[in-house]
C-alpha cells in the first residue's frame, strides 16, 4: 500500500513514529542485534533499539502527542530496516515500515523473551553526569586501533580510568610494559572510577559520534553500567567484570 493511502486509513493508530534520520542511527547499531541472541528490532515505551544483554542502544521517539507502547515487542526486520524511510508502531502491535512510497506491516515475533529496554534505559542508577570531549581521533589513532582488535582485547589487561577530568586507558601487554592513552576530556574534573570496558563496544559509539562531544553517565562502582548519550540516542555498556 502506498504511503498516502496507508496514512489515510491509519490516522490516529500510531503510538510511536521514527523518521529517516532516526532509522539511520538504528542501522549503525544493528551489529548489536546481529551478534547477540535477540536478532531483531526491540520496541518498548517510547524507545526503539537493540540489546545483547551486554550493550543497549536506543533511539527515543520525541513526538509528545504519541504515547508509546505498554508492551515490549521484537520484530524480524533488520534487513528491510536498511532501506526504510520511516517506521511506526501501531496500537495493535504491528510495525509499519515505509520503503520508497510503499508501506508494509510486520507482526511482532512470538514466544521470545525480550527485555524491557525502556525499563533498562530509565532504571539504571548513575552517580556522575558530565560532558565528554574526544582527545584523539579514534579512526586514526594507532594505539586505539590495536586495543580494539580481538588480539588486543584478549591479550591486554586494561583499565579505564575516569579521573581528574580525563578518561585514560591503561593497557598491559605483559608484566614489563604499559600503554597509556588519554581518550576523553570530561567537563567535570571530580570524577573517580576505574573500570574495564570492551574497546570494540566503545568504538561503535565513537564511530557514530565522529569525534564530537557527548554526555556521559557513570555508576557508583566498577560493576555499574556506563551510559553514553547524544541528542535522543543512548548507548549503555556493561563493564567486563560483570560480563565475565
Amino acid at each position: 500500500m502506498n504511503i498516502t493511502e496507508y496514512n489515510s486509513k491509519n490516522m490516529g493508530k500510531q503510538v510511536l513514529v521514527l523518521g529517516k534520520d532516526d532509522i539511520k542511527v538504528l542501522n549503525h547499531f544493528t551489529s548489536i542485534a546481529k551478534s547477540g541472541e535477540l536478532k531483531g528490532l526491540i520496541v518498548a515505551g517510547k524507545y526503539v533499539g537493540f540489546t545483547d544483554t551486554y550493550r543497549l542502544a536506543t533511539v527515543k521517539d520525541t513526538h509528545e502527542e504519541l504515547s508509546g507502547t505498554n508492551t515490549v515487542y521484537i520484530y524480524d526486520v533488520l534487513d528491510v530496516l536498511k532501506k526504510a524511510k520511516s517506521l511506526a508502531v501501531l496500537k495493535d502491535g504491528k510495525l509499519a515500515i515505509q520503503v520508497g512510497i510503499e508501506v508494509t506491516e510486520y507482526e511482532p515475533m512470538k514466544d521470545i523473551r525480550v527485555p524491557n529496554i525502556a525499563t533498562v534505559r530509565e532504571g539504571l542508577d548513575y552517580e556522575t553526569y558530565t560532558e565528554a570531549f574526544p582527545s584523539v581521533n579514534f579512526a586514526e589513532n594507532v594505539v586505539w586501533k590495536m586495543l580494539k582488535t580481538p588480539a588486543g582485547q584478549e591479550r591486554y589487561k586494561k583499565y579505564f580510568k575516569f579521573e581528574n577530568g580525563k578518561v585514560i586507558v591503561e593497557a598491559y601487554p605483559n608484566e614489563n610494559s604499559k600503554l597509556v592513552l588519554e581518550i576523553l576530556e570530561l567537563e567535570k574534573d571530580r570524577t573517580s572510577l576505574v573500570t574495564d570496558l570492551d574497546c570494540k563496544y566503545l568504538d561503535l559509539w565513537f564511530k557514530w559520534t565522529k569525534n564530537s562531544k557527548f554526555e556521559l553517565a557513570l555508576g557508583k562502582n566498577n560493576k555499574c553500567a556506563v551510559k553514553f548519550s547524544k541528542d535522543k540516542v543512548d548507548y549503555i555498556v556493561m563493564p567486563l567484570t560483570v560480563i565475565e
